[in-house]
Order: structure tokens, then sequence, then C-alpha cells
């Protein structure tokens, strides 16, 4: 599959992990673009600094677009 990005911390430029926490950014200038921009949490293993960070980002009709968008609202509802 493709390559697993690197995220750089902003603090100590160490390297930071996705915690899980993930939401797709309905801001308007994104959605008119026709992109689903998908935001994350991350944090920092070398510092523990958490930050946020734009994770992907994909075509609004695309199958995975679709997919992420929907479990994005089932959590909301939970």
């Amino acid at each position: 599959m493709g390559k697993k990005k690197d995220f750089e911390c902003p603090e100590c430029g160490g390297k930071g992990e996705p915690t899980g926490n993930t939401w797709p950014l309905t801001s308007p200038m994104a959605l008119m673009g026709g992109n689903l921009i998908i935001m994350g949490t991350l944090e920092c293993q070398e510092c523990g600094n958490k930050f946020r960070k734009k994770l992907k980002e994909m075509p609004l009709e695309s199958d995975e677009a679709k997919k992420a968008k929907k479990e994005a609202e089932d959590d909301d509802e939970e």
C-alpha cells in the first residue's frame, strides 16, 4: 500500500504518532474545493506534546471519503 506519513512535532521536531482521534474538517472552503479533509490529534513520542494536523485529503466523491464521513457521523451520535 502507501507509505506511512511522518508528522513532525511543532515544539521539538520529533515524530508525532496519531492518538486515534480523527474528524472531518467541515469548513466551507474545504468543501467548495471538492475535498474531504481528515484532521487528527497526534502526540510527540519525544516531548509528549499533543497537536493537531491534517492526516489526509481525498476527493468528496470517492468511496473512501464517503466511508470516513459516515464513520465520523456515527461516532458523533454515540
